[in-house]
């Protein structure tokens, strides 16, 4: 099967209910991808420093599907090639933007930097090494939602299960945007607590 189909299987059994392919997303609009095993290594953090709201209530209207609808849509229409793999809105709800490579990661290098050197991925080449998830969040506090901590464990599952070369360093070793290049702040989160989001809801 190709890598699309495998990853929707994954996807849409860790996510019922809460997932949204948009349009065009299995084409392949740029490359294959690179890599060891020609799939990606990993998943890289972003936040979309832009939100309907800073609340982590539920019940707070900038927290319902539908509320970031126009970041969203940016996302995957701003661009000829989608900004991120992924975006993981406030209320859960993960939209698949590309399942092949796409412009997310811009210059940067893990040369030096443990442990993601050990994948060797050459200097300015993360966007065809690794998927990236755009997580909505307004990146001025430390305000991600239950909802997007418990889908973001579910959705590296999916995506780690696609892999399966590499999936016990997909579980351990998720590189935030600012672990690639200094220029990024994202994610305010620190690895450990990525960490302790995958043994506590990875379950």
């Amino acid at each position: 099967m190709a890598y699309h189909d495998d990853l929707q299987a994954a996807l849409k059994q860790a996510l019922p209910g809460m997932l949204v392919f948009m349009k065009d997303w299995s084409v392949q609009r740029r490359v294959r991808w690179a890599g060891p095993a020609k799939r990606p290594v990993g998943l890289f953090l972003h936040h979309t420093a832009a939100a309907a709201t800073t609340s982590t209530s539920a019940s707070d209207p900038g927290n319902k599907k539908g509320a970031n609808n126009g970041v969203i849509n940016f996302i995957q229409n701003h661009y000829e090639v989608p900004a991120a793999s992924f975006t993981l809105d406030r209320d859960g709800t993960v939209y698949v933007h590309a399942a092949y490579p796409i412009w997310h990661a811009g210059l940067g290098s893990f040369k030096g930097k443990q442990p993601w050197s050990q994948w060797n991925c050459p200097d300015n080449m993360a966007n065809d090494w690794f998927l990236g998830v755009e997580i909505m969040s307004k990146g001025q506090k430390k305000d991600f939602t239950l909802a997007q901590k418990k889908n973001l464990v579910a959705m590296l599952k999916a995506c780690a299960s696609v892999s399966p070369d590499w999936q016990p360093e997909w579980l351990k070793n998720l590189p935030r945007h600012k672990d690639w290049t200094t220029r990024k702040i994202d994610i305010l989160y620190t690895n450990d607590e990525v960490k302790d989001w995958i043994v506590k809801y990875g379950q």
